[in-house]
């Protein structure tokens, strides 16, 4: 079976910072009112200029907050890439998925590549063609529109990631290791309608098959997997970077020696 790394202290970290930050936005919209709610009842129907500028300003800070929190619980506290590590069930053990454990948040390193993971946790209806991507927007995802995750370009964005990699493998092995790369643009919602219209593009949409993910990476008959010698080479390096970001993320937020969040 397929080998899971994830830099988990990363993950809960961040996860930890979007729900306090969450908090604090709601804290922060509803204390103005135990303020300004008896003013409202006194009869007076008005509030002093003073509480006015305050409900405003805290009202402002706490839907920026709000964004902010979102934003971090939308990326780090739904842990959507398992279900891509679901997917990997029955693959072979030299099948390692790295997540957010490289310079790249997730990579794949099969018998035969390297494959880097562009993860779209996106639901309703998405449109590629030749002329780009398209997603509709509703209401509720234009009011999300700061926190939520966007769409983009995905294959722009999985082929700056695939440089972005190759450049870290030669920086760390040499302009001479050139391993094979890949990439692929996983959506992992289950609530995704994905429509390509005249364009190939290398997307997996996990929900459309149990084996959606597997048969993406198979590789036609005869395809030569990489030298052991390569495939060590790019196992000891990632394993080393992950252990060094995992250390790194355990620490958390380090001030004057002493550890804070």
């Amino acid at each position: 079976m397929a080998q899971i790394v994830t830099n988990t202290p990363l993950v809960e970290r961040n996860a930890r910072y979007g729900r306090w930050i969450t908090t604090a936005s709601l804290l922060i919209i509803l204390a103005p009112l135990a303020f300004t709610l008896p003013s409202l009842f006194s009869g007076k129907n008005e509030l002093p200029g003073n509480e006015i500028y305050f409900l405003y300003a805290a009202l402002i800070l706490g839907l920026i907050l709000s964004n902010v929190g979102g934003y971090f619980l939308n990326r780090w506290g739904f842990k959507y890439y398992q279900a891509v590590g679901n997917a990997l069930k029955g693959t072979d053990k030299k099948y390692r998925l790295y997540n957010y454990s490289l310079p790249i948040n997730h990579v794949l390193l099969t018998p035969y590549d390297v494959t880097v993971l562009v993860l779209k946790n996106l639901d309703g209806q998405i449109h590629a063609s030749p002329k780009g991507w398209q997603m509709n927007i509703s209401i509720l995802r234009f009011l999300r529109y700061f926190s939520s995750e966007q769409l983009g370009d995905p294959t722009k964005e999985m082929e700056t990631q695939k440089e972005k990699l190759r450049a870290f493998i030669s920086e760390s092995l040499g302009e001479a290791f050139q391993p094979p790369l890949d990439g692929l643009i996983v959506f992992t919602n289950p609530r995704a309608q994905v429509e390509i219209t005249n364009v190939e593009l290398p997307v997996v949409i996990l929900n459309s098959s149990e084996d959606a993910l597997k048969n993406a990476l198979k590789k036609p008959k005869n395809t030569p997997q990489m030298k052991k010698e390569m495939y060590d080479a790019l196992y000891e390096l990632f394993e080393e970077e992950a252990e060094a970001r995992r250390v790194e993320a355990s620490r958390g937020l380090v001030i004057a020696g002493r550890k804070i969040l």
